[in-house]
């Protein structure tokens, strides 16, 4: 039984044995922090004193430094490989290996003299590695780490956050995914109260990668716990997938061999009421050997796929960031040139297509975003018309009015008031349209720079470039934004220098208005019982402006009328062309604009371009990092069998806008809120005219 057991264990290692060596080949080429692959390792875990200095030395068949307080200050990792004959190395840099003369030289103060080398006289911690080379006829392959004892309170002249340093080196190995955790802990604790399990909990909660190891067997307080402990089948007893094991190794002062310890521990055991019990499965540093060997290599042929992918998908990465340096950029001309297909790349692919209507499924155009403002916008200009027919504003006339009587000649209309009225109006007209330009570009802003630019973050230069290409963009809509008022409120201008129109509908207006109070008053003087004339109107706001104001006298009526009438005429050819500046400013004129603006930077700044896209040390340094990265997971590739902001350029500033934070900016809808209550009362004043007409 004994030799066909063997011949297994020698088949199955076999068929690992080649796996492992492509992996101890790459683990000199790759760092878990910065390529992100896992290696498979048995971390071992544990309190201070709780035994794992004397289990690895059962497993690794080396002396390793043992004592009270924290012997162990950085991890010591051990990879046994079953050989025809001993044989220990230090592993240096780049998978090179020292011999170590174990006639020469004695292992276990090496160990402690190395690690006073690297982790200082003092007593904390650090996580820069031991790495020793095992070669042994009577080892199993594996890769074990023995890291530093939980240290709960600092004692003597540790470090106040002893525990804190050892947890989190503790943390840093158990966290991935590749390593089988080693729970060590004595058989006279309870295990209640042991904290690297705890520990394995948080990164192993289904416990399918731990393992717990009960050491010092013979101190057991009570020999049916450590039975149950075994075999887990009580509910109140901790349990893991993996199970547990107990050992007996030798203790720190005992002069025995390792041969000698071990074979001392079968006879313990040999004679132990838990043997008939539990079985020589869960006895014995062998059974812990055997255990930890198959499981090992189930997780080594486990990782092995997921790890080429890993490289290979690494790789990708590598070679696409490399890709995003250009090797050419060594003359001014191949920078200017570079900069013109970058400032191309940024308004066709990041702005031209944020203006069309299924760029994400989410929003809506910016042509459709603009329409439904200009909607809001004729709204609460229709509000302003309605007050027109509010007896307020009727008075208001009928008092200006009586103010120049005298002024001129009776039976015409004072043209200063109708001047001065209408002058009102506009004032109106423009805090809205202020209000209606400001947002619009707003919003165009908001499109055009809140973006992510996640899937850009890897293209070098274009990400150099896009602080200074944001700031363009933000300057050139704050001067098209000055523009558009520049131009409406020269409008407002003209409209207020003298009210005029060559538009016919102005002296229809008035001639309809005339025409239905002639049909009016002609009402009056007729009999009772004859029907009144029909009186047509156009438009609704026409017959509301002419029944508000057809009772009161008539020179306050006729001006009334003549306002209305012009006031028609104003609003309709002003907001056509304030909606055809905004959609041209804000949408249509937008990326040919910036576009244009980014081709003349180059020939207005000189060195705009040499400030970006001259190579710096930071970018040689990175581009001969990434060839390196890229050259090392070529060769693990091969081995694994794989297949083959800124608010300045220069001396040149650019004003930072801060775009989004104006959250107190007047828009329009705040607006339509502010005016809710008067255009309420014209509504109510002008609904009550039409319900006394109807009467």
């Amino acid at each position: 039984m004994n030799v066909d057991g063997n011949s297994f264990t020698d088949a199955y290692d076999d068929k690992v044995r080649p796996i492992m060596d492509k992996i101890d080949q790459i683990r000199s080429l790759l760092s878990t922090n910065n390529d992100g692959v896992t290696f498979p390792n048995v971390v071992v875990v544990g309190d201070q004193s709780s035994g794992k200095s004397t289990l690895l030395e059962a497993l690794s068949l080396v002396e390793l430094p043992k004592g009270s307080g924290i012997v162990t200050r950085c991890p010591l990792v051990l990879r046994l490989r079953r050989s025809n004959r001993r044989q220990v190395y230090r592993i240096l840099e780049n998978n090179k290996k020292d011999v170590l003369d174990e006639t020469q030289l004695d292992i276990l103060k090496y160990i402690e003299e190395e690690t006073k080398k690297i982790a200082g006289s003092n007593k904390n911690v650090v996580d820069t590695l031991i790495e020793l080379l095992v070669e042994d006829p009577n080892v199993r392959d594996l890769t074990v780490v023995d890291l530093p004892g939980i240290a709960r309170n600092p004692i003597g002249d540790q470090p106040k956050d002893i525990h804190q340093q050892t947890t989190k080196l503790i943390k840093k190995f158990i966290s991935q995914e590749g390593s089988v955790i080693l729970c060590v802990f004595p058989a006279n604790v309870d295990i209640a109260t042991v904290e690297s399990f705890t520990l394995a909990r948080e990164f192993d909660p289904d416990g399918v990668r731990t393992i717990g190891v009960i050491t010092k067997s013979d101190l057991a307080t009570n020999n049916e716990t450590l039975i149950q402990q075994l075999l887990m089948e009580k509910e109140d007893v901790f349990k893991l997938t993996l199970g547990f094991v107990a050992v007996r190794n030798r203790s720190t002062d005992e002069r025995i061999s390792l041969v000698e310890a071990r074979q001392r521990e079968k006879d313990f055991f040999q004679s132990h009421s838990v043997l008939p019990v539990v079985g020589w499965d869960c006895l014995g540093i062998e059974a812990l050997i055997n255990r930890l060997a198959n499981l090992y290599s189930d997780r080594v042929k486990e990782i092995f796929p997921k790890m080429r992918n890993d490289i290979q998908k690494k790789m990708k990465e590598v070679r696409e960031q490399l890709s995003n340096y250009p090797a050419d950029l060594d003359t001014p001309a191949a920078r200017l040139a570079k900069y013109y297909e970058l400032a191309e790349f940024y308004v066709e692919n990041m702005l031209k297509i944020r203006f069309s209507s299924s760029y994400d499924n989410k929003h809506t155009s910016m042509i459709n975003t603009l329409h439904n403002k200009f909607a809001k916008y004729n709204d609460i200009v229709n509000s302003f018309t309605k007050e027109l027919f509010t007896t307020s504003y009727h008075e208001k006339v009928r008092l200006a009015i009586a103010s120049c009587v005298g002024e001129q000649l009776p039976n015409f209309l004072p043209h200063p008031i109708l001047k001065r009225l209408i002058g009102d109006k506009l004032d109106q007209l423009w805090k809205i349209t202020d209000i209606l330009i400001n947002e619009c570009y707003h919003l165009a802003e908001k499109l055009l720079l809140d973006q992510n630019l996640d899937e850009h973050k890897g293209h070098v230069l274009l990400m150099k470039l896009i602080p200074a290409f944001r700031n363009v963009v933000s300057l050139y809509l704050k001067e098209k934004n000055q523009l558009a008022h520049h131009q409406l409120q020269e409008m407002i201008r003209l409209e207020k220098h003298d009210p005029y129109t060559m538009h016919n509908s102005y002296l229809e207006k008035l001639n309809e208005f005339q025409t239905n109070m002639k049909a009016h008053e002609a009402s009056k003087s007729t009999v009772k019982n004859s029907s009144p004339p029909e009186i047509k109107f156009r438009e609704d706001d026409d017959e509301l402006m002419f029944k508000s104001a057809r009772e009161i006298e008539q020179t306050t009526r006729e001006m009334l009328f003549s306002i209305y009438a012009y006031w028609k005429v104003l609003v309709k050819r002003f907001m056509d062309y304030t909606a055809l500046t905004l959609r041209a400013g804000c949408d249509f004129d937008v990326c040919t604009g910036i576009k244009e603006r980014l081709r003349h930077i180059p020939m207005e700044q000189c060195d705009f371009v040499d400030s970006y896209l001259a190579e710096d040390a930071s970018t040689l340094r990175k581009r001969k990092q990434l060839q390196q990265t890229k050259e090392r997971l070529e060769k693990v590739d091969a081995i694994l069998g794989g297949r083959a902001s800124i608010d300045t350029i220069g001396n040149y500033s650019f004003i930072d806008m801060n775009p989004f934070d104006n959250d107190s900016m007047m828009t329009l809808d705040k607006f339509e809120q502010n005016i809710n209550t008067s255009s309420s009362t014209a509504t109510s004043t002008a609904a009550a005219i039409v319900d006394t007409t109807k009467k």
